[in-house]
């Protein structure tokens, strides 16, 4: 159990968009706290010697903005804060925790410089305004991260060696002829050879793995038809409304039971697995990928 533990800390994790882009982040955070400050008006919160509440508030949120803005982007330059392909909940949370470490102890000096004299150097108050940035102006921080937790539960499934091998090696199998409206667009071809399909408006676009490369056919037809005529062929499975993908080509699968994104090699991008073919995907990749 604590090895899962381990694994997913430090499992691969989408940067939360704030931290990925200083500017827009700081902006965001900024503008959000702006807004939750007019609407709710929190305790504790007062206008300045000469200011009204608004434009208090304001200031509050260009500076905590700003400093946002710098703390994000001097993250950016640390080595360990700085390879986005080895981000993980980890980096994501301390990476939060310095940012509004830094907003909250802005938000403490702050009060001296623009609201009215009081006796706020003392430890109470620091941890105040440290707390109540916490709570509010990590929010906007929070929302980003709880939309890519369920990357952290996700489920990887990858080739095995000797499927692999098995798929490389064997002969051209089924010959697929796929009918259309009109026989001189018919398209032929080995099984072995498609790699996957895809439906764009009136017309599928086929991937033909080829002598020199990925090969891109085109015919006139709707994805349910090809569907249909590849139906006697188990490991060619439509995954998604807009996809057919040739389980044997598929080398990296991730997901959960919400859905799952394919890799084919040599294939840019992902192709999606949609939630309702989910069991049947795991079903026949466990056998066929």
């Amino acid at each position: 159990m604590l090895r899962e533990l381990q694994n997913r800390l430090l499992k691969n994790f989408p940067k939360n968009y704030l931290l990925k882009y200083p500017a827009r982040g700081a902006l965001i955070i900024a503008l959000f706290n702006f807004v939750f400050l007019m609407i709710y008006q929190p305790a504790k919160t007062h206008p300045g010697y000469f200011l009204s509440y608004e434009i208090t508030m304001a200031l509050y949120c260009i500076a905590v903005g700003f400093v946002a803005f710098v703390a994000i982007y001097v993250l950016r330059l640390s080595s360990f804060y700085t390879d986005e392909k080895r981000w993980n909940i980890i980096k994501e949370i301390s990476a939060i925790f310095i940012v509004l470490f830094a907003m909250g102890i802005t938000v403490y000096f702050m009060a001296f410089l623009i609201e009215e004299p009081a006796n706020r150097w003392n430890a109470d108050t620091l941890f105040d305004s440290i707390s109540s940035t916490f709570l509010i102006g990590g929010i906007p921080l929070y929302l980003f991260t709880i939309v890519n937790i369920n990357q952290l539960f996700q489920t990887k499934l990858t080739q095995s060696a000797n499927r692999d091998g098995a798929d490389h090696s064997e002969s051209h199998g089924h010959f697929i002829t796929i009918d259309t409206a009109l026989k001189k667009e018919n398209l032929s071809f080995y099984a072995s050879k498609f790699l996957y399909a895809e439906s764009e408006g009136n017309y599928v676009n086929f991937y033909l793995h080829g002598e020199n490369g990925i090969q891109k056919k085109i015919v006139r037809g709707s994805i349910s038809s090809v569907e249909e005529q590849l139906s006697e062929i188990p490991f060619l499975l439509r995954t998604h409304r807009a996809f057919i993908v040739n389980l044997k080509k598929v080398e990296e699968a991730n997901g959960n039971a919400l859905g799952f994104r394919l890799k084919i090699k040599s294939v840019e991008g992902e192709i999606p697995v949609s939630r309702r073919q989910t069991d049947r995907f795991r079903a026949l990749y466990s056998e066929y990928g």
